[in-house]
């Protein structure tokens, strides 16, 4: 999974206009294009100033790529620049999730959900396997009623 990371700085006089733009037009468009899993607008709560956070989840790497190409996702950045709303220009990152403290299963569920063929690397199925091994190895204890 691939991480999309806005970080901006909107102008003091246009931040209703802004979080009421990122809800009800941006956030929508977001969801709607292919390979975007969820996607989250945050405002920085301790900020002296206005400042916001957008971070969109997508499946792979290349349904990120995709997405910017998407006329939706164009749209959306005409619109954005077209409002005026940011004081400095937004700090973009892409990063990849290495883990998640989602509850065991909730991963699997979701593939269930969208099946798709997956081939895994040989550094893959390598990282797995070593996962494999540590999680059943010596020190390891069950959080059953036994174990306890």
């Amino acid at each position: 999974m691939f991480i999309h990371i806005w970080r901006m700085r909107a102008r003091k006089k246009r931040a209703d206009e802004y979080e009421k733009f990122g809800r009800q037009v941006t956030l929508p468009a977001l969801k709607k294009i292919d390979g975007c899993l969820d996607a989250y607008f945050i405002r920085v709560f301790e900020a002296r100033k206005p400042e916001y956070l957008w971070l969109v989840f997508w499946r792979d790497h290349a349904a990120l790529e995709a997405a910017r190409t998407n006329l939706a996702w164009r749209d959306q950045i005409k619109k954005f620049e077209a409002g005026k709303f940011y004081k400095t220009i937004p700090l973009e990152l892409v990063c990849e999730s290495l883990a998640s403290s989602a509850p065991p299963g909730v991963e699997k569920a979701k593939k269930a959900e969208k099946p798709e063929k997956v081939e895994k690397t040989e550094k893959a199925e390598k990282t797995e396997k070593a996962e494999k091994s540590e999680s059943t190895g010596k020190g390891f204890v069950d959080s059953t009623p036994e174990g306890e």
